[in-house]
């Protein structure tokens, strides 16, 4: 791949010949087709496309959150769902080919320098209802009464995600109602803070399993 300055009639995108002209986060750039292959993909290779299928499409639907997430990490060009991906795939699949699934304790919902919410649990206080409770304690430096407290829920069963924003760090708790088509399902659960300015945010905290009754 090649990046190139804009001529006089400014840079091209589309097929021609062997080449093909693109632009990716405002750089423009070229590159040539990739060649047919009648070669048999080896073991390896194989291994490497299924942890890349399954963690493109556990982490597709979060896309928007995780560019969130990442937000006050981001390195050169590289997104904040591009950070999540990488390190889905080096810390948060087990099993071996090709049964592979999440590890949904090390999966990383965000990256930061904002404090993380100490002590955050959850547990169900009545059927389909959902208590989650941490530290509201505050400081000047990191930590701070306003933060957004963002909560991302997901239905293992349903293969869905819920995400909650309607609480800040001085809160201390917040209630979540589930649906009754929830009765009998697992979720788990994954909490962080955001700052007021749209960018700092704290490191992820897995929250345990929950058997909703």
């Amino acid at each position: 791949m090649a990046r190139f300055l804009k001529g006089i009639h400014g840079a091209y995108s589309g097929k021609v010949g062997n080449v093909i002209g693109s632009r990716w986060r405002e750089v423009d750039y070229v590159r040539s087709l990739s060649r047919p292959s009648g070669k048999k993909a080896s073991l390896q290779q194989l291994e490497q496309r299924a942890r890349f299928a399954l963690g493109v499409s556990f982490l597709s639907p979060i896309k928007d959150l995780l560019n969130l997430g990442f937000s006050d990490m981001l390195q050169g060009r590289s997104t904040g769902y591009n950070r999540a991906l990488q390190h889905f795939l080096k810390h948060a699949l087990v099993g071996t080919y090709p049964n592979y699934e999440p590890d949904f304790a090390s999966v990383a919902i965000s990256r930061g320098t904002l404090a993380g919410l100490m002590g955050a649990t959850w547990e169900e206080t009545s059927p389909q209802q959902v208590a989650v409770t941490w530290d509201p304690r505050s400081n000047k430096f990191n930590a701070f009464d306003d933060d957004a407290v963002i909560l991302l829920i997901y239905n293992k069963q349903k293969a869905f995600f819920s995400i909650l924003e309607s609480g800040q760090r001085q809160d201390g708790h917040l209630e979540v109602n589930f649906p009754a088509s929830y009765s009998g399902d697992t979720l788990v659960a994954w909490i962080f803070a955001g700052h007021r300015d749209g960018v700092k945010t704290s490191n992820s905290y897995f929250l345990a399993e929950i058997n909703l009754s």
